[in-house]
């Protein structure tokens, strides 16, 4: 039970221990509570923030921190859904540089990939991280899925760097004002966005992208829309569940054949006036 309940860390958002006994509290709104102590856990998710002696949170669903007002009090996170947990005074001085990387991290890459504008920049100004990295960009507007799309890479693709629009006509635009060095080494692409397959046959037709690996992600129960995919050029269609632990099991598969396995071109715009 307590492996089962730990087994995708990405869908945890925070755990409360009480004694003996830890609740832990899903994305999606589901809690369970499990027989063992918060100590327990704090050993089996190192990637998760000890808070405060009863908080254990995943930083992935922290998006903003408050210092102490004053002597002897706590500071503070604020989670998603504006949930607020105290971070202990003796805790703060340990956590506070890694929650600032973490957090300024998201906060750029979120707020250019949130602005319509994010096509106008140029890609000298990008964060320097996500310049040095290959990238996969996806297209997902569900904001739960993509968040833990995020924390899938960044836990076991940590070498790849992976930004997240909203919309297709956002991705379509970012790519335009792309550098030849700069693009993405594979790109996936929300079925369920009423553009997505006219983008994609954009994507294959144009001689500058059409080398780079396009996947699109697919509800069980659309055959039609997997078969156009596939006669529009996608390199593979992905059938996603709407349960989270199979959607992550799902992601999990694609990324480790196509990150790991197969091999993602360099510099599509390249090799593709090399062929012609």
């Amino acid at each position: 039970m307590i492996e089962e309940a730990i087994q995708y860390p990405a869908l945890i958002k925070y755990l409360k221990g009480f004694s003996n006994y830890t609740w832990l509290y899903y994305c999606d709104g589901r809690k369970v509570l499990l027989s063992k102590s918060l100590c327990y856990f704090e050993k089996k998710l190192p990637g998760f923030f000890r808070v405060h002696k009863t908080a254990l949170v995943n930083p992935h669903y922290i998006t903003d921190f408050k210092a102490p007002p004053g002597h002897k009090m706590s500071g503070s996170v604020l989670l998603k859904d504006d949930l607020t947990l105290p971070v202990s005074r003796r805790r703060w001085n340990q956590l506070v540089d890694s929650l600032q990387t973490i957090t300024v991290q998201a906060k750029a890459t979120d707020g250019l990939l949130a602005d319509p504008s994010y096509a106008a920049i140029d890609s000298a100004d990008r964060p320097a991280s996500s310049r040095r990295m290959r990238q996969v960009w996806v297209v997902m507007a569900d904001e739960m899925k993509g968040s833990l799309v995020r924390q899938i890479i960044s836990e076991k693709w940590p070498q790849w760097h992976l930004q997240v629009f909203e919309t297709v006509t956002r991705l379509q635009n970012a790519l335009q004002q792309e550098r030849e060095a700069e693009m993405p080494a594979m790109i996936i692409l929300d079925g369920n966005q009423d553009k997505s397959v006219r983008a994609l046959q954009a994507i294959k037709r144009n001689t500058r992208f059409r080398f780079i690996p396009t996947l699109l992600l697919v509800s069980a129960g659309n055959p039609d829309l997997a078969e156009q995919s596939y006669a529009s050029g996608a390199n593979s269609v992905i059938v996603l569940s709407t349960d989270l632990t199979r959607f992550i099991q799902a992601v999990e598969k694609t990324f480790r054949y196509w990150l790991s396995t197969a091999a993602a071109p360099y510099g599509a715009a390249r090799m593709s006036t090399a062929l012609g």
